[in-house]
């Protein structure tokens, strides 16, 4: 009897052992991952801006309200001045110890004064809008002042003419208003809102 050579069969092959990515696969889904990265980089630099104006806006406010509260406590002068005549550069917030700040001589005096805190300059993206607000300037000179009873007056007496100023920080696309009046109360908001300017009140 002749033997039967036999059949040739391919190997069986599992239908759960995991195919690796063929290169035109791979090379599609780089490209797709770079479309992506593209179209989502505009979004996130506004985003990661205007997360840096909303926090510079509510540090100026902290500013404020930490210099009212401190003159209330002491029953002293406090101030917020801008560092070397520019909001830009930051702002310096202390306790005029000797009452000796003048427009002509505003400083903080090491040593002397009670230093409550400084921030430095702002971030590049952000700048000062000072077509709209007041910059909270005075006789040409820019600085926040609250007597020993935590009003928000003037170093010579009395109290702003608008009865209430206003600081405008902007992203270029966004822009943050802190607004205050001379009773001493603060706030955020937009330029677009409602009753978010000086002549608007509390």
């Amino acid at each position: 009897m002749k033997a039967v050579a036999p059949m040739f069969r391919p190997p069986r092959t599992n239908a759960s052992t995991p195919r690796g990515f063929t290169l035109i696969e791979l090379m599609v889904a780089l490209v797709l991952v770079g479309v992506m990265l593209v179209l989502s980089a505009p979004s996130f630099i506004t985003f990661q801006r205007n997360s840096q104006l909303t926090s510079t806006a509510n540090s100026f406010l902290a500013s404020l309200s930490a210099a009212r509260a401190e003159a209330m406590k002491r029953q002293l002068r406090t101030f917020v001045i801008p560092v070397g005549g520019s909001w830009s550069s930051g702002w310096t917030v202390f306790v005029d110890v000797n009452s000796n700040v003048s427009t002509t001589a505003l400083s903080y005096e090491d040593g002397t004064d009670i230093l409550l805190s400084s921030v430095d300059a702002l971030p590049s993206s952000i700048t000062i809008d000072t077509t709209s607000a007041t910059s909270f300037v005075h006789s040409g000179v820019k600085y926040v002042m609250f007597n020993g009873s935590g009003f928000m007056t003037l170093i010579g007496g009395g109290f702003p003419t608008s009865g209430a100023d206003s600081l405008d920080f902007t992203s270029g696309t966004e822009t943050r208003r802190v607004l205050a009046s001379v009773a001493g109360r603060a706030r955020v908001c937009k330029p677009t809102d409602a009753g978010c300017s000086v002549s608007a009140g509390f």
